[in-house]
């Protein structure tokens, strides 16, 4: 039987279990059998079976590159003599680090201004060039693992079969089919592996505007489908990753037990074809990734001040996900020994206990992410009293739970718990016959005789694991958005939206604060593991303690400003008329009472002041982006910046289109990205544009160019990405929200600079990538900040007023809002994460 100290350790990766997948779990299949919930969303099965189906080609193909990558360098892992653990760390590094960094770097390598990028903006290809970008970038990272699983699963035999052809001087076909065969189980496990995690990304295909299974049931969740409904649609990806699991967990099975060992000395050729391949996929999006940082601290490093301007604004978010990343390490640590104790029992039932929670933990890293986020909420976002817990009348589960850090973490765990169990697999499985035959005879079953008997390995492996957990934890998007709790301020989370809405210095920088975690990662793992090399009892006490200080030592978050005081709201998740799926822009035309919300369907949508929505038309085209802008002019006309086809399209109000003006270009009257559009003297149209050619260009009413002022950068008289713009009652002042530099300009209409006033920060007076723009009619402004999750009143001249709203989804709270507003009376927040527009009286 177990002894104290084991039978701890098995506990506690049962209670792991329970916590981040077994009671999410039984959570969601009761709310499946419950009855139906949310809004009822047509989505045929049919078309869920066809996209499935479709994601699972794009998969394949995936894989298929994968596999013909990750070969020839598996092999080369798992038998070369020297430089094998700098292999080790060369190949682990991409693993480590998120896909969506690698895509990103891949697809900046084509921007809008490179000649790559023009060709296929007017050869109308930028679907499709995303869709082949986003194939290279998830090769690029996931052809290691096939490798992993090459070097790891070798046939019995095969080193010596391999200098036996050498001696005969077998000819290249017989080689290869003789090498096809002894690594025919790696290669499928590293196939099954790389299909399952393709087919279960979302992040990626997001950001590649690709439409797959899983950002189908995201898309379900976000229009207001009910769990039920949506777990109903989920079914077939949930058969896919229970029969993924046990197909996985059954060829780990003796992984570590069949090392190859070296192997006649690998030819030269070998080396190089594995050197090409790394530089290709590896080395090549770092280096583009490199190039773009020096050139972001290049352009102004210490005057502009990037790297202190983003711990400014994401150390708070970074150290979060810092603590809550090692808290997820310790667990998996935790895990790990656990399921070690348990396959290291001489019971059957014990063992097979162990294997029940490695295929727990495998089924929840390989459904949908939706789905994990589902069951974390239904078992965790319920007001359950905790009877002695929190003082008097106790706390419930969702303010202790769902409403605290504690929940990421629980996600945390459901996606990454398998590492610990497939890297506890390989210590067990790695034993020696002779050793296991002693531990059991000499009744060796306490944890720390195991320790004392096979302490490197065993070590090692719990180490390794909760290395490559913290790394992991460090990027994870889908869950971690779904649950995220008010004030948390994950850094991947941020990170994807400087993505989405091209921020490249917030990017670069979070990028290389990851490609670091997962180069430290990959060298923790790899010198832990290395075969008859343990690491010393002070360096594994003083990883531990790490893990263990670092999170205790977190801040609280800073006060923040309170909860706007809400007159009424409109607006909910879905795609239906008067719903939104995430809106962008807002309008509001006071004469007439009307109100415009453009969303990411790329719908206008009218509504009545009243918030009653009353009829909608959809852009011409939506493939290539979404519009970021919209503006009423003094007729009634609707003119919308349609962002990512490089043009503006006015319409009357009801959506006849009356005028059409721009393209893709650099050029007087063209675009690369127009934002807004805002109506000065003598009828002018000023249109603000970004994209590396950020300035403000300005044309006759009927879009006849005429002049243009601004320039890209941080200096005096230029901007980075001008969202907003709109002029005072008079038309003599023209105001610009400089977002990216966090500033307000104000111009006079030929463009001279007037005033100045922001600074980053988040302080009153400070801004956060300031978006929206509001004049109110005593002169002042309203300025709603993205990243800071607020509303700001300044004077005319600058001096800050007022702060309103802080981040969260209850009313008069803001998630990332877009756009302010208004008319003498009320103010129509756009706020945008939680599809909504909150009014408010004007301050």
């Amino acid at each position: 039987m177990m002894r104290g100290s084991a039978l701890l350790a098995a506990l506690g990766a049962g209670l792991a279990l329970l916590v981040a997948a077994a009671v999410p779990a039984v959570a969601a299949v009761v709310t499946l059998a419950g009855a139906a919930d949310g809004a009822a969303v047509n989505v045929p099965g049919h078309r869920l079976l066809a996209v499935l189906a479709e994601t699972g080609m794009y998969a394949l193909l995936v894989t298929a590159v994968a596999v013909a990558l990750g070969w020839p360098v598996g092999r080369l892992l798992g038998r070369a003599r020297r430089g094998r653990a700098t292999l080790a760390i060369l190949t682990l590094l991409p693993i480590c680090l998120p896909a969506y960094v690698v895509f990103y770097t891949w697809w900046q390598a084509w921007p809008a201004r490179s000649a790559l990028g023009a060709w296929a903006i007017r050869h109308d290809l930028v679907p499709a060039m995303r869709s082949a970008t986003l194939a290279v970038a998830l090769a690029c990272w996931s052809w290691p693992i096939v490798a992993w699983c090459v070097a790891a699963l070798p046939a019995p035999g095969s080193a010596r079969r391999g200098e036996m052809l050498a001696l005969d001087g077998a000819g290249v076909g017989r080689r290869l089919l003789a090498a096809f065969r002894d690594d025919a189980r790696g290669l499928a496990l590293g196939a099954m592996f790389v299909t399952l995690v393709t087919i279960g990304n979302t992040t990626c295909f997001d950001l590649a505007g690709v439409f797959t299974f899983a950002n189908e049931l995201r898309a379900l969740d976000a229009e207001g489908a009910g769990p039920r409904q949506t777990l109903l649609a989920a079914s077939p990806a949930l058969a896919v990753a229970a029969v993924g699991a046990v197909g996985v967990w059954w060829m780990v099975g003796g992984a570590a037990s069949r090392t190859a060992g070296p192997g006649p000395r690998p030819r030269t050729g070998a080396w190089i074809a594995t050197g090409v391949i790394w530089l290709v996929t590896v080395a090549v999006p770092a280096a583009l990734l490199g190039r773009s940082l020096i050139g972001l601290l290049g352009r102004g490093g210490a005057e502009s001040g990037h790297v202190a301007e983003f711990f400014r604004f994401y150390g708070r978010g970074l150290a979060t996900t810092v603590s809550l990343a090692l808290i997820s390490g310790l667990v998996a640590v935790v895990v790990a020994t656990g399921l070690s104790v348990c396959w290291l029992d001489s019971r059957r039932w014990v063992r097979g206990l162990g294997h029940a929670q490695a295929l727990l933990w495998l089924v929840a890293a390989l459904v949908p992410a939706t789905v994990v986020g589902i069951g974390l909420e239904a078992a965790y976002n319920v007001p359950l009293a905790l009877p002695g817990v929190g003082g008097e009348g106790g706390a419930t589960v969702d303010a202790m739970l769902y409403g605290s850090p504690a929940i990421l973490v629980f996600a945390h765990l459901a996606r990454f718990g398998f590492v610990a169990a497939l890297l506890a697999r390989w210590f067990v499985a790695g034993e020696p016959g002779a050793l296991a035959d002693m531990r059991r005879a000499d009744g060796v079953r306490s944890l720390g005789a195991i320790l004392v008997a096979q302490r490197p390995r065993f070590v090692g492996a719990a180490l390794a694991a909760g290395a490559v957990t913290v790394v992991l934890a460090f990027g994870e998007i889908p869950v971690t958005a779904r649950v995220q709790p008010p004030g948390s301020d994950p850094l991947a989370v941020s990170l994807l939206n400087a993505m989405h809405y091209q921020r490249p210095e917030t990017v670069m920088i979070a990028s290389a604060v990851l490609l670091l975690a997962a180069l430290a990662a990959a060298v923790v793992t790899v010198i832990a593991v290395r075969p008859f090399r343990g690491i010393s009892s002070r360096v594994a006490a003083a990883l531990l303690a790490v893990l263990v200080v670092v999170p205790a030592g977190c801040s609280g978050d800073p006060a923040e400003p309170k909860p706007i005081r809400v007159e009424h709201a409109f607006g909910a998740n879905g795609t239906a008329l008067g719903q939104f799926a995430y809106p962008r822009c807002i309008a509001v035309d006071a004469e007439r009472e009307f109100v415009y919300v453009i969303d990411k369907t790329a719908r206008v949508q009218r509504f009545g002041f009243d918030g009653k929505p009353q009829l909608q038309w959809d852009m011409p085209a939506k493939a290539n982006g979404k519009p970021t802008g919209i503006s009423v002019a003094p007729d009634g006309r609707v003119f919308v910046a349609d962002t990512h086809y490089h043009r503006v399209i006015a319409y009357d109000d009801a959506g006849h289109e009356l005028l059409r003006f721009g393209g893709y270009g650099e050029g007087p009257g063209e675009f690369i990205y127009p934002t807004d559009v805002a109506f000065g003297p003598e009828g002018r149209l000023y249109v603000a544009e970004y994209g590396g050619h950020d300035r403000i260009q300005v044309f006759e009413p009927d879009g006849t160019y005429l002049f243009e002022f601004g320039c890209f950068g941080p200096e005096p008289g230029c901007f980075d990405r001008p969202q907003s713009i709109l002029f005072d009652a008079a038309a003599t002042e023209l105001y610009i929200a400089d977002s990216c530099n966090h500033r307000i300009v104000v111009v006079d209409p030929e463009g001279r600079e007037l005033r100045v006033f922001g600074r980053a920060g988040r302080e009153p007076g400070e801004l956060h990538y300031p978006y929206g723009l509001h004049l109110l009619a005593d002169g002042s402004l309203v300025v709603a900040e993205f990243g800071n999750a607020r509303l700001q009143h300044f004077s005319d001249t600058g001096v800050s007023k007022g702060l309103f709203g802080r981040l969260g989804a209850e009313p008069g709270e803001l998630r990332y809002p877009w756009g302010v507003a208004g008319t003498a009376r009320d103010l129509f927040v756009l706020d945008s994460g939680n599809n909504r527009v909150q009014v408010m009286r004007t301050p």
